[in-house]
């Protein structure tokens, strides 16, 4: 799906080179707080089993439809 930055294999290898355990968070929500909600359950996710605080490197992900906003996209990124 293309996107505003377009990740691919390399940028993934690039952040996971060297850096020990791999966790995997998944989100889905809907609605008024819909990418708050969905940043936080990828986050907190059973998955994870440990804090994201600790990640010396981050690849993120986010899909949406038509009506997602670049403001949306901006908060749960920080």
């Amino acid at each position: 799906i293309p996107g505003l930055v377009n990740v691919d294999f390399a940028d993934v290898k690039a952040v996971m080179k060297d850096s020990g355990t791999a966790m995997l968070g998944v989100g889905v929500s809907s609605g008024k707080n819909r990418a708050e909600e969905a940043a936080e359950q990828a986050t907190l996710a059973p998955l994870i089993g440990s804090s994201i605080q600790s990640a010396t490197g981050v690849v993120y992900n986010i899909t949406g439809g038509k009506d997602i906003t670049l403001q949306e996209v901006n908060r749960v990124s920080q």
